[in-house]
């Protein structure tokens, strides 16, 4: 399992549900069974460092004009929810929060939780061990903060124009 693989399992996931979030955690859930263990935990390797890598501010002040308002549950929901979108809207995202303008609508669900959980549930059903026992990523590194300048509810109006328009 490298990136270009992970990505390839995303992408495939969310072309079967027809980009519903919810049915793409059914897909990615049978496309996770196929795997070999190791590559399951691999796979959550490489969640996990983009999971932790769009932990800044910046996602979390779209997360939160997206959701008029934005939890710390939220936003790990948030996160679990860019990265299945796939690589490009991923990278535009870290790149430019602003740029989630051209992707998502007020329809959209954006803090969809179990990406986060699946493969960890995947291997403890594949492998018969309890969930307990999947291995840590010990060389992931787990900021306690997000990465970036704070911000106030008021900065946000000018951060995100794109989505302020599309959101307020």
């Amino acid at each position: 399992m490298n990136t270009v693989d992970f990505w390839r399992l995303i992408d495939t996931s969310r072309e079967a549900s027809g980009g519903d979030p919810e049915d793409q955690l059914l897909h990615l859930d049978t496309l996770l069974r196929e795997l070999d263990p190791d590559d399951i935990v691999e796979f959550d390797r490489i969640f996990c460092e983009l999971h932790q890598r769009a932990y800044t501010w910046a996602l979390w002040g779209a997360a939160y004009v997206i959701g008029g308002g934005c939890s710390d549950d939220g936003f790990m929901d948030f996160r679990g929810w860019l990265i299945s979108r796939g690589e490009q809207v991923y990278e535009a995202a870290i790149a430019d929060p602003d740029s989630l303008a051209d992707v998502v609508s007020p329809d959209d669900d954006v803090q969809v939780e179990g990406f986060q959980y699946l493969p960890r549930e995947v291997w403890a059903a594949v492998t018969q061990q309890d969930e307990d026992d999947f291995p840590s990523h010990d060389d992931i590194d787990y900021r306690a903060a997000p990465e970036g300048e704070e911000w106030g509810e008021d900065d946000l109006d000018g951060l995100y124009p794109r989505l302020n328009k599309i959101f307020n």
